[in-house]
């Protein structure tokens, strides 16, 4: 495969250089491991709202700092699962989160509302919308807790990024930029009020959502137009040939079936920010038909492209122009045919050879290996907990594919 760094230079003017800030010296932010380990503090609560099927559901987040750090206004990545918006939990982007906290952030793991539904132009948008509604609230919460509470995770609230992984990053990416009711499509006028608006009801309503940024790890937008001259920050990581959630603007696929909602995705979401000189950078994996496949396990050239759009933003208001476009051959990069998807214990597949195959969980790990047969295989993957998880072959081509454990 190959991956394209897409120069789009940073054209929006920051406030000024006194943004700069004291605290990004000694390579904090900048330096992996920079902090030996995370303290995690599990299951705060942030909010609450009625989940996917009706009832009272509060929501929580964990919260990763550095141990042994002494710094008290320090920036935050906010990082949202994927999960097709059926499922996932906050403790699959646990291992972004370590690798953020030991560069010296506070690094967030927020709950937003998933569960089962039937996808169609409705179901799907308010799923995309809950999602956006509980990020925001996220947003809030932690300025609350500045401005009410001592601030007990000594954060710097005017430098919150927010990001995600796949629905994580289409939430945080309308979280973002879906900022007036006027945006909201015609056909979701009602139930949009109902939910609150376009910032939701899911909690501390009385303090802003804005952040500083969007980092998004293969996200889109329902509307480019909601991007705006003035809009904050966005960088994104995306494969060109993603079947699940577009590169460029088409139908969105749930859990692989077709959703009827059409988004953008990374490649015209930055058009978009280009046209409107929006501050943006984007990272192509071209020709690739994987989904998220850079993150299982991670390819160190799309965490450094991360960690530097962080890094620049955080430490200065804005970013560098992303490098010269640069070019790294890689294995090429072929999709596998699966079903039924989600499953709850036995999952076929077809492949063109005998080959080694792996699944591996949202945190990296190998959890099964086996050897696949030439034509239709089965696989039992019912002692896996649920989640989302990557089946990849790795015999003359590297083929991936990833699927929802019920």
């Amino acid at each position: 495969m190959k991956i394209f760094f897409i120069v789009l230079i940073w054209v929006l003017a920051f406030p000024n250089s006194g943004f700069a800030q004291s605290d990004c010296t000694g390579g904090r932010y900048t330096t992996y491991n920079l902090f030996v380990n995370a303290d995690v503090t599990n299951g705060v609560t942030f909010g609450n709202n009625i989940a996917v099927g009706g009832s009272p559901v509060d929501l929580r987040m964990d919260v990763y700092e550095p141990t042994g750090d002494t710094e008290t206004n320090r920036p935050v990545i906010i990082m949202a699962f994927g999960g097709s918006f059926i499922g996932g939990t906050r403790a699959d982007v646990a291992f972004m989160c370590e690798i953020f906290a030991r560069m010296g952030y506070v690094a967030i793991a927020p709950d937003y509302r998933v569960g089962l539904f039937f996808p169609n132009q409705i179901t799907t948008t308010l799923a995309i919308l809950r999602g956006a509604h509980d990020v925001k609230a996220c947003v809030r919460f932690l300025k609350k807790t500045v401005a009410e509470d001592g601030n007990p995770y000594g954060i710097d609230c005017g430098r919150i990024v927010v990001g995600g992984i796949s629905s994580g990053a289409i939430a945080a990416i309308h979280a973002a930029y879906l900022d007036n009711l006027a945006e909201v499509p015609s056909y979701m006028a009602n139930d949009t009020i109902g939910l609150g608006g376009v910032e939701g009801n899911s909690g501390s309503s009385w303090y802003p959502s804005d952040p500083l940024g969007v980092l998004s790890f293969s996200g889109a937008i329902l509307d480019t137009s909601w991007i705006e001259s003035g809009d904050v920050a966005v960088a994104s990581i995306h494969e060109e040939n993603d079947a699940t959630v577009p590169f460029l603007t088409q139908e969105l696929a749930i859990a692989g079936i077709p959703s009827g909602v059409v988004v953008s995705g990374s490649g015209d979401l930055h058009l978009r920010a280009d046209n409107v000189s929006v501050s943006n950078s984007l990272m192509e994996y071209s020709g690739v038909a994987a989904h998220v496949g850079y993150l299982a396990p991670i390819d160190q050239a799309a965490l450094d492209f991360a960690t530097s759009f962080c890094a620049d933003l955080v430490c200065s208001g804005e970013t560098n122009d992303c490098g010269n476009l640069v070019e790294i051959l890689e294995m090429e990069d072929h999709k596998i045919k699966i079903y039924p998807n989600p499953t709850a214990a036995i999952l076929n597949f077809n492949l063109e050879e005998k080959t080694a195959i792996e699944v591996i969980d949202a945190i990296g790990r190998v959890v099964i290996s086996d050897v696949s047969e030439l034509g239709l295989n089965k696989l039992d993957v019912s002692a896996l907990p649920s989640g989302t998880y990557t089946l990849r072959s790795i015999g003359e081509h590297l083929s991936t594919v990833h699927f929802i454990k019920e």
